[in-house]
């Protein structure tokens, strides 16, 4: 068993490590088509998280063939800290800033996978892709 001290120590300086704030938000529906107005209309967004996390790439970047285009692909994962709501595919996430990148400022990223947790894990992590 895991005593609740050695859960805060842990959890304590896993969100030391956090350098980035970040804005969570979530689409209220699904997109839909106008026919009126001919247009492609965009649910509203619900803020689901605004504060601190920590933006790791797991690996480099490689590329693919599909076709006769190469795709480059990474693998890039968010942490935020564990008593955060619990995040969704397709959640988007920005950038608000950053103490030690700020070209990292702006930037958007998706959720691919729901969050990776257990016993003594100090945060929740999520798998992200980027989003232009």
């Amino acid at each position: 068993m895991i005593s609740n001290q050695a859960r805060a120590y842990v959890r304590s300086r896993a969100t030391a490590q956090m350098s980035y704030t970040v804005r969570v938000e979530r689409l209220d529906g699904r997109p839909y088509y106008d026919e009126a107005t001919l247009e492609g209309i965009m649910p509203e967004r619900t803020q689901i998280y605004q504060g601190i996390a920590r933006i790791w790439e797991v690996t480099g970047t490689s590329s693919i063939s599909i076709g006769e285009s190469d795709v480059d692909i990474q693998s890039t994962q968010i942490s935020l800290p564990w008593n955060t709501p619990l995040l969704q595919k397709n959640d988007e996430i920005q950038v608000l800033s950053a103490t030690t990148d700020s070209v990292m400022v702006g930037k958007r990223f998706q959720v691919q996978s729901s969050a990776k947790a257990g016993e003594l894990r100090a945060t929740r992590r999520y798998n992200v892709i980027g989003v232009s």
